[in-house]
């Protein structure tokens, strides 16, 4: 039993699945919960998780390296006011302040992620619980596990699960996230995903921009009405944009098939499909895109097919819009 660290134990799935995430804020791989924790005190992380409530008591007297130390038991909570995971820690004393942990509640068929983002300290104190779609990357400065984990969630296939780490803005500057989410064993509860992000910047530098990164912001310098994003193959959804949105474009938490103008979504399926048939690239001229200010904004797209870690058609384009036309911008 690892003691005077923080043990942050995910129950996001069946007990018989719980496991270890961090100690203190170095990450661990799904460590088994049963095998971290001794089988005498792992009732008293059961009554944690079951009543909701923190466990604070000292240790009986043993041979065991926790004997007659204390041990505290704090529950984290979701959105949805499930128990996400515990906080252990047993010492001597007082335990030092938890490490951030955030809970985050995600359905795969809308696309929303509810999160606390608070929880992570007061870096993160922001006035919003919920993003849709493309929103929900906002705050990502570098993230690598991007696309597989939203290959992942879009699939749910019954009990999966997905660690990764990804580095964010905050008020203080970069921070490293470790972020882990599973879903229900189930079928009809596969869309269900609960998950948590931590807090690992003491352990994990954050990362800097990527070399492909750096290279695009100095093309955006250049070609100042140029914008990129990702889209998904299956229903031609905005994913991520990987440079700043199109200024006035309407695409925050609406249906993007609203987003075409009607007479030029048959052309973007048409190239979709171009791209599920095996097609290296595909172009569309003059494609209206509906603006905040109910104007069209009027773009030239070319699509490439994404790299994908399973075989078989892409499931991610990237899309290139060059803006012919902002009635809601100055271009100037």
């Amino acid at each position: 039993m690892i003691t005077e660290r923080w043990l942050l134990i995910e129950t996001l799935g069946r007990a018989e699945g719980w496991s270890v995430l961090a100690v203190g804020t170095a990450p661990r791989q799904w460590k088994s919960f049963h095998r971290a924790v001794p089988a005498r005190l792992q009732p008293l992380v059961v009554v944690a998780h079951a009543n909701g409530s923190v466990v604070d008591q000292v240790l009986p007297l043993s041979r065991q390296a926790w004997s007659g130390r204390r041990l505290r038991a704090v529950p984290i909570f979701g959105p949805d006011e499930r128990v996400y995971a515990i906080h252990v820690w047993v010492g001597p004393g007082d335990p030092p302040p938890r490490p951030g942990v955030a809970p985050l509640l995600v359905d795969a068929r809308t696309r929303s992620l509810d999160a606390l983002p608070q929880c992570l300290g007061p870096h993160f104190d922001i006035d919003r619980t919920r993003w849709v779609g493309a929103e929900s990357f906002e705050m990502v400065e570098r993230f690598d596990g991007a696309l597989d984990l939203v290959a992942t969630i879009t699939r749910s296939e019954p009990d999966s699960r997905w660690l990764g780490t990804a580095t964010v803005r905050s008020k203080a500057g970069p921070r490293s996230l470790l972020v882990a989410a599973r879903n229900a064993d189930t079928v009809a509860d596969r869309h269900r995903w609960l998950g948590l992000a931590v807090d690992v910047t003491d352990s994990i530098a954050p990362q800097r921009k990527s070399f492909e990164a750096t290279a695009l912001d100095m093309l955006r310098r250049a070609q100042p009405n140029l914008y990129l994003a990702i889209m998904d193959t299956a229903q031609i959804r905005l994913i991520r944009w990987v440079t700043e949105p199109v200024p006035a474009l309407r695409w925050a938490g609406v249906d993007e098939r609203t987003v075409p103008h009607p007479a030029d979504r048959a052309r973007i399926i048409a190239a979709r499909n171009t791209m599920l048939s095996g097609a290296p690239h595909a172009q569309l001229r003059n494609v209206r895109l509906a603006s905040e200010t109910n104007d069209w904004i009027i773009a030239d797209l070319e699509i490439s097919p994404l790299p994908s870690s399973t075989p078989g058609s892409p499931e991610f384009v990237l899309a290139q819009l060059e803006i012919v036309e902002n009635p809601g911008h100055n271009n100037a």
